[in-house]
């Protein structure tokens, strides 16, 4: 992990819009807008596709996996939108390059030694957590899948799912989406969180996003 990273660096633009805020409109509007733009990241579906026990690991995807390099980094915060939270346990799981989860391959939801783009990670003293892995693919919703059957067919945008937990704080479900991918519009569920999508910078090694998470506090 970069070192020269601190906590809340690369904050999404809920973040930046606060702290804008406090510092033009001066202190007596800043509860009132923190109020309106600290917020807890908003949860999503687990999808179909979760499976439980995944390994302990950051890279998900070994050199010899197909497709563009992707990595994804970024600060687990506590309500206040400043407070990192450290050893917030992260699960995350996607699909490869080609739009296919492992669990698609025979034998892979009861065989436990084999996960596939799936990881699960502690965040470090400083709340800070980064993932290596490849862009993952888009897929359509199969048909007649239980509960989803009105959807069959959409093509769903790329996503990347996380599960993030701690015990002081109540856990969250969520899938990221990348800016500009032009199914974002027309998903249900994509489209319903705009908070839950970052642009992506790239460089000579592949595309590189930070996303950080806000969990509410439990009690």
């Amino acid at each position: 992990m970069d070192k020269r990273q601190r906590p809340g660096a690369g904050l999404t633009r809920r973040h930046f819009l606060y702290g804008g805020a406090v510092l033009g409109g001066g202190l007596l509007a800043a509860p009132a807008l923190a109020q309106q733009l600290c917020r807890p990241t908003t949860g999503d579906i687990l999808g179909p596709y979760y499976r439980f026990g995944a390994p302990f690991l950051a890279q998900l995807a070994g050199p010899e996996e197909a497709g563009e390099r992707l990595v994804v980094s970024g600060t687990v915060l506590s309500a206040d939108c400043r407070t990192p939270i450290a050893n917030a346990l992260i699960e995350v799981w996607q699909a490869n390059g080609a739009g296919l989860y492992d669990t698609q391959t025979p034998g892979n939801y009861t065989d436990k030694g084999r996960f596939h783009l799936r990881g699960m990670l502690y965040t470090d003293a400083q709340g800070r957590y980064r993932i290596e892995t490849v862009m993952p693919g888009r897929y359509p919703v199969p048909p007649n899948l239980p509960g989803l059957e009105q959807y069959g067919g959409i093509t769903r945008p790329a996503h990347i799912h996380f599960r993030v937990m701690e015990a002081l704080h109540v856990p969250v479900t969520l899938q990221l989406y990348f800016a500009g991918d032009p199914h974002i519009a027309e998903d249900p569920w994509a489209s319903q969180h705009p908070d839950n999508v970052i642009a992506l910078g790239a460089d000579g090694q592949g595309r590189r996003g930070t996303f950080d998470i806000v969990l509410a506090r439990g009690f």
